[in-house]
């Protein structure tokens, strides 16, 4: 299991908003055929890049995100002063990146993929903080006690996890109060149960699926467990007030 990326990294060019953004800058405008919208709410927006190998994407913004690698990634970020900024990457590492312009291109002979998730009011540099645990925790505890709940980074947006649920250990109860977005990134089954109530049906772990969980205004409170033979592995992004 590939360990999740903690560091932030830093801004490429100049922080912008979704609704600022002209319609060329829209990297779903760019390259609609490299880039879907998955999800999206007032909140934030989900995308979905996919790039062939060798394949460019031309200059496009984007606010501050977290962004999911899908696949081993080796890339080079060019922002508009025409500065290269070459990065390399393993598939499952998650990290933030401020707002900006920027050109993007897969320099790997393999595809490349991403999972990201713009944060709309994500305009200033992201912040980090750190996550105090206190050592007793009430059970139920919020999500981010939760000790298969491995904290990976948190800013004033967004609060990152890297969720692994190993065969047989299911996590204890916890309490989403945010709302949510579970990226999975390798498993075959999982399930939830919700407390109080009994184990609901196993569901397929689709490598690199994203969905969105409503919490605020509507906590929920459950456990989840692998159902399969593989451990679950997933990363839970929640966005802050």
């Amino acid at each position: 299991m590939l360990p999740v990326m903690r560091r932030l990294l830093l801004a490429l060019g100049c922080a912008c908003s979704l609704s600022a953004m002209p319609a060329a800058q829209d990297p779903v405008a760019v390259a609609p055929q490299m880039v879907k919208v998955e999800f999206e709410n007032d909140q934030i927006r989900v995308l979905r890049s996919r790039y062939a190998p060798h394949q460019a994407m031309p200059m496009h913004s984007h606010p501050g995100r977290v962004v999911i690698l899908l696949t081993d990634a080796n890339r080079v970020s060019t922002t508009p002063d025409g500065v290269a900024h070459p990065a390399v990457g393993k598939s499952g590492e998650v990290a933030w990146r401020d707002g900006g312009t920027h050109a993007l291109q897969n320099l790997g002979d393999t595809p490349m993929e991403t999972i990201e998730i713009e944060v709309k009011r994500a305009i200033a540099a992201g912040v980090p903080v750190t996550l105090d645990i206190p050592a007793n925790p009430a059970v139920p505890m919020p999500v981010q006690f939760e000790p298969h709940h491995h904290f990976a980074f948190q800013n004033q947006y967004v609060r990152v996890m890297d969720v692994l649920m190993p065969v047989g250990e299911p996590s204890q109860f916890h309490t989403h109060a945010l709302d949510n977005v579970s990226v999975d990134l390798s498993g075959d089954k999982s399930q939830g149960q919700p407390m109080g109530g009994e184990w609901q049906p196993a569901v397929n772990v689709v490598h690199g699926s994203a969905a969105f969980h409503r919490a605020v205004g509507q906590p929920y409170t459950h456990r989840v467990r692998s159902a399969g033979q593989q451990d679950y592995h997933v990363i839970d992004i929640e966005i802050l007030p």
